[in-house]
């Protein structure tokens, strides 16, 4: 009876001494008090189904804690990336727009017993993979050296890791120049971007699949062009062209699938037939309407979305006061956004928000440059991760006057 006390007592004590030892060398923790505000382009807002997660970079174990808890919660002290996700409702220009809200701050220290976290959360695009490949805008010159207008193009890539559908996808042109600075007023570029042009792809959401690292081909002419100008492509073979329809023609209607045209305007007029200026001055954007949860109609957006703007111009001093008639597209709608300019254009001027573009990419040295010709501006890759570069500033992200090839092979 002795020795079974005894080991008994042995055993109890070899259960508190583990006990103790796993408590002393456990991880300590700090309490951690979570705030955010909202980006200073969403007036009026209102945020929902507010969470922050909590990557321990140590560990890899996640951390998520809603919105009723961000006031106060445990972690373990360590490294940590937080990314805070959720839903916002804002007006811009007096036209609701519904969007993801998310921040994201990495590599940040909790230890101590307490630490208080800032965010700074923005509106941000519905789905993001798709990126500008090439864009070709300025047209050839055919044999007898007459500017080309009809072999266009605009070719976009999935840039994820994931299947993606073009499905809704829309393209899009801006509205003013960026070569041509005035004060537009309200000037929206901080919200949102002002264009005049807006083609959309068709499809139900899961007719128009896109492989990673594969991409499709948006044309003027879905036509061999090079059967009537040898300095052309072959279009024949792209995704889909924009075809515009009107009582007068002058477009032409070839065998490859339609966008849906929504918009195309020129200034306060609706404009018959697109041809995107040859120049290399607009902006160019590719997106959505709404987001999966409040999704827009074409119609919807065209009735609730029109932008009306006033500014002063001037010539030999005199002041002219001017308007003009276009619509919005919330930046948040924006999946991937390049501003064109000339490179040595004497004035310049962001027509999007700089976050969206904080560069310009170039088809032209000046605005009369007839070497443009052929030219295309074509996204630079990255051969360490395999993806094209993106980094929200076309003047690094693109090589810039490059020869037009709507086929090149990015990964060999």
């Amino acid at each position: 009876m002795k020795k079974k006390k005894f080991l008994g007592l042995l055993l109890l004590g070899a259960l508190m001494f583990a006990s103790c030892s796993e408590h002393f060398h456990e991880t300590p923790q700090s309490e951690v008090a979570v705030t955010y505000n909202l980006s200073a382009d969403l007036q009026n807002a209102k945020a929902s189904n507010v969470r922050v997660t909590f990557f321990n970079v140590n560990t890899g174990r996640s951390t998520v804690v809603e919105s009723k808890d961000l006031s106060k919660t445990w972690l373990e002290d360590g490294l940590y990336n937080v990314m805070l996700e959720g839903n916002v409702a804002y007006k811009v220009n007096g036209s609701a727009v519904n969007a993801r809200l998310r921040a994201v701050q990495n590599n940040v220290t909790i230890a101590g017993g307490k630490a208080n976290l800032n965010l700074v959360a923005e509106a941000v695009s519905v789905k993001e993979g798709f990126v500008f490949a090439e864009i070709a805008v300025a047209g050839t010159l055919d044999a007898n050296k007459k500017q080309y207008n009809s072999d266009k193009y605009f070719r976009i890539y999935n840039n994820s890791d994931e299947t993606l559908y073009a499905d809704g996808l829309v393209l899009f042109e801006s509205e003013f120049l960026n070569d041509m600075p005035q004060d537009y007023r309200p000037d929206v570029r901080d919200s949102a971007l002002a264009i005049s042009v807006a083609y959309m792809v068709p499809g139900n959401g899961t007719e128009h699949p896109v492989a990673p690292g594969q991409s499709i081909l948006l044309v003027d002419l879905g036509l061999d062009h090079t059967k009537t100008n040898p300095n052309s492509y072959n279009l024949s073979k792209a995704d889909f062209e924009w075809y515009d329809k009107t009582e007068s023609g002058g477009d032409t209607d070839t065998d490859v699938p339609n966008l849906i045209k929504l918009i195309t305007m020129d200034g306060s007029r609706q404009m018959g037939v697109w041809m995107p200026h040859t120049r290399g001055v607009k902006t160019y954007a590719i997106g959505y309407l709404g987001d999966a949860q409040h999704p827009v109609s074409a119609a919807d957006y065209v009735q609730n979305y029109a932008y009306h703007y006033e500014y002063d111009f001037t010539f030999k001093g005199i002041t002219y006061p001017m308007d003009g008639d276009a619509y919005i597209v919330p930046n948040a709608w924006i999946a991937d956004c390049v501003n064109m300019c000339p490179k040595e254009a004497p004035k310049k001027w962001l027509c999007s928000a700089s976050r969206l573009d904080a560069g310009f990419a170039y088809n032209s040295v000046l605005a009369s440059d007839k070497n443009r010709y052929g030219m295309a501006i074509r996204r630079k890759v990255d051969p360490q991760t395999h993806k094209l570069v993106d980094t929200n500033n076309s003047t690094n992200d693109f090589e810039s006057m490059v020869k037009a090839n709507p086929y090149y092979q990015f990964f060999k």
